[in-house]
């Protein structure tokens, strides 16, 4: 059979793009690794521009899948206590991931961002408006030192200027 030049570079191109995405994935799935465990620590989280922020301590059991993580656990201070939920998918076509975020009153929310060295960045979609609209940014940074941190920044009132609302630190036990 007869290759023709055009359809030998399109060949050359298809098996580079499955060779650089099937490496893409590995390294994925190595970052996503840094999440399997128990991790405790604590932090602030603010509800709304009203409220002062709360200190909380948290644990989190991360569970990374084959093409994704879950982290579950519970955050609480002597005033309350909330069970939170993250489940994240990686595409590795897309390079993002996308996700639900449950532990908010409003109900679950969707996540979609993509990574950043260390750090997942997502975009958290409320399914009702918190501090006056549904969008806020949520950051999960994992180095791989046996540390995690998660910072969600949001505006207090809309328009106003953005705070960091919620900023845990948690150490893999």
């Amino acid at each position: 059979m007869r290759v023709l030049p055009s359809r030998a570079a399109a060949i050359v191109v298809a098996l580079a793009a499955v060779c650089f995405s099937t490496s893409g994935y590995a390294a994925e799935r190595e970052f996503l690794n840094r999440f399997e465990g128990l991790f405790s620590g604590g932090g602030t989280v603010q509800r709304n521009g009203a409220e002062r922020p709360n200190q909380v301590t948290c644990t989190l059991t991360g569970q990374p899948s084959s093409s994704g993580v879950s982290m579950a656990g519970q955050c609480g201070a002597a005033i309350f206590s909330r069970d939170i939920r993250a489940d994240l998918r990686y595409n590795a076509a897309s390079g993002r991931y996308t996700g639900v975020y449950v532990g908010s009153s409003i109900g679950p929310a969707r996540l979609s961002g993509k990574r950043k060295g260390d750090s997942i960045v997502l975009t958290i979609t409320w399914p009702k408006p918190v501090n006056g609209d549904t969008k806020a940014t949520m950051t999960i940074r994992n180095s791989g030192n046996g540390s995690l941190a998660i910072t969600v920044t949001d505006e207090l009132e809309p328009g106003g200027a953005r705070a960091k609302v919620t900023q845990l630190a948690l150490n893999q036990s």
